[in-house]
């Protein structure tokens, strides 16, 4: 894999620092530069002053991750051409996933998204 994501030029963007997104942006930034974006400006100020509130990712860790970017603006993503959408999708009370994260998110890379990018939807409903 690290063959082939180097042989592609990747430029890669985790979207959405929760507890799965973040541990992967982590992960793959022991190889890759990531840009590692959450639309919660406060999330992001915690991740650089190396905290996580999700107990995910130890302090050490986020410490000594080299080739990571944290940013809550939207237009770091558009030097990216792979995308990593890890946002959340919660329940209604009707027991139907709630799809708005996943749609606000796609209308803003449909934004930045230039032909040949990849998306890849994280969901665990």
């Amino acid at each position: 894999m690290n063959s082939d994501l180097s042989r592609l030029n990747t430029k890669l963007a985790v979207v959405g620092l929760g507890y799965v997104g973040l541990p992967l942006a982590v992960e793959f930034a022991r190889k890759f530069s990531v840009v590692a974006f959450d639309i919660s400006a406060a999330r992001i100020s915690e991740l650089q002053s190396c905290k996580d509130s999700t107990l995910e990712v130890s302090s050490e860790e986020l410490r000594n991750v080299q080739n990571i970017h944290y940013t809550s603006d939207v237009s770091d993503l558009d030097a990216c051409n792979v995308y990593i959408v890890t946002v959340p999708t919660p329940i209604t009370k009707n027991k139907q996933p709630n799809l708005d994260p996943l749609i606000n998110v796609s209308q803003c890379l449909g934004r930045v998204l230039k032909s040949g990018g990849v998306v890849i939807y994280e969901s665990t409903v």
